[in-house]
């Protein structure tokens, strides 16, 4: 599930809001479908009516199928923020803000009565709702992708109870560092984040290798203008070894992976490999019970030949008649493990992190990074300083138990979730749910030379200074 937030010079009215989702789904009216089971397939269909806009009262990122008649998108407000979930069922990351950015277009116009802002979309209803996949299927180029032995991050996990964060920092002084490297932005993230991972391995995962897979958008190679799925995976991988390389020499090896990794030739097998399953003559004529675990248990391999994933959305832009509304876009993605998006607006880079791992060292190490370079970052997360506390006791048991030997019987006993029972908690758990904080984020600034996740703002209304306690 995808969640675009935007936060506004004011408060939102929520009658404006209503007028401009109902303007929105005349636009876009594939957004508004409901998931139905056929004997064969799942299928997508329209949705009697628009969804009514509400002020938020749910956890981020909760679960949009609740019955057959469930619109797999939500609309809701708090205080000036515009919030907008929806499936990965309905569109990617790139579709989806094609959708918000016509929602927020159309409430500058009903709420200020803004005249003229253009249409930033103009394709056809039929180019809208394009099967773009189907339409370039090369079967004779489909091929599996060479995976190396993958390091897979463990740790107490709740998926009932994760962890949203939205990371800002300043996009020019990030942009001059990766410049200064001759790197790309993208590259020097994916490398934090790699080296944020590789602090915390056991020394005797570090032959394995960490594998970041990296959506990308396909519109971009194909003549597609579609709003629904269309996007492949490139993947970049970083072998730590016993030597601890900076961060800006791992960035020279991603850069020059992603530049192989994107090239469309690349990307051609392994969409076409995902295409070729789902037009399996076999699988076909199989009832949907069958389809389903065996779509499930392909997931399930799929999820272990990957580490983490970093999505880059990019720069999102808006009319300039539309900008002197909006402070700050922000993009979060549910998770059954732990994944970054970046995205900017303006000045600010917005790192959506989102975990179900108590343990949040990771997100503690990539963070440091770049207070370590003099980049000053505010840290917003969907918790109180109390559930903090909580993950925090977790996350010290989990470390003593392993010091004492891992998984020991007594933990196993208990129901401790590792990382060896992953497969375990993601049947017991639902993919989409999530009990996380509601609301407005708490938000934390970090100071020059610090950023740890562990000392987190008890109020949800004013930033306050971090301590610098270890975790």
């Amino acid at each position: 599930m995808f969640r675009y937030s935007a936060t506004l010079t004011d408060e939102v009215d929520e009658a404006a809001l209503q007028r401009a989702l109902e303007r929105t789904v005349d636009e876009f009216p594939n957004f508004n479908v409901c998931l139905r089971s056929g004997m064969f397939w799942h299928y997508l269909e329209q949705a009697a009516s628009t969804p009514q806009v509400q002020q938020e009262n749910l956890p981020i990122c909760f679960g949009l199928h609740v019955h057959a008649k469930s619109v797999l998108m939500r609309v809701s407000y708090y205080r000036a923020r515009i919030n907008l979930e929806v499936s990965h069922m309905v569109s990617d990351g790139r579709g989806t803000l094609s959708f918000f950015k016509a929602l927020l277009y159309a409430y500058v116009e009903e709420r200020y009565g803004v005249e003229g802002v253009p249409h930033e979309y103009d394709g056809s209803d039929a180019q809208k709702s394009e099967n773009s996949f189907d339409k370039y299927f090369e079967p004779g180029l489909a091929a599996a992708t060479p995976t190396p032995k993958v390091y897979r991050i463990s740790g107490w996990r709740d998926l009932a109870d994760p962890t949203y964060m939205e990371f800002h920092l300043s996009a020019r002084e990030v942009l001059d560092v990766a410049r200064g490297n001759g790197v790309s932005l993208t590259a020097l993230m994916i490398a934090a984040v790699m080296c944020a991972i590789r602090d915390e391995m056991p020394r005797r995962d570090r032959g394995r290798t960490i594998r970041i897979d990296v959506p990308v958008d396909l519109r971009q190679f194909f003549k597609s203008t579609t709003v629904k799925n269309f996007f492949g995976l490139a993947f970049v991988t970083y072998t730590p070894g016993e030597v601890d390389e900076p961060v800006e020499a791992v960035a020279a090896q991603v850069q020059t992976q992603l530049k192989e990794a994107t090239l469309v030739e690349s990307l051609k097998p392994r969409m076409n490999r995902m295409i070729a399953l789902e037009k399996n003559p076999l699988l076909r004529l199989a009832p949907l019970f069958v389809k389903d675990l065996i779509l499930d248990f392909a997931s399930r391999l799929t999820a272990r030949e990957t580490t983490t994933t970093v999505s880059n959305l990019g720069r999102i832009t808006v009319d300039e008649r539309v900008a002197p509304y909006l402070r700050d876009v922000n993009v979060l993605t549910s998770s059954t493990g732990l994944n970054f998006l970046l995205s900017s607006f303006g000045d600010d880079l917005s790192v959506g992190i989102s975990t179900v791992f108590a343990n949040r060292d990771i997100v503690k190490n990539f963070c440091r990074y770049f207070s370590g370079l003099g980049i000053e970052g505010v840290l917003n997360i969907n918790k109180t300083s109390e559930e903090v506390a909580e993950d925090r006791r977790e996350a010290q048991l989990e470390a003593s138990m392993k010091r004492l030997g891992g998984k020991s019987a007594e933990a196993e006993a208990a129901g401790a979730g590792t990382g060896d029972t992953e497969d375990e908690a993601a049947g017991a758990q639902g993919v989409e749910g999530g009990r996380g904080g509601q609301g407005e984020f708490a938000h934390v600034d970090a100071p020059k030379g610090e950023a740890d996740v562990a000392c987190i703002s008890p109020s949800a209304s004013a930033p306050v200074s971090q301590d610098g306690g270890q975790r």
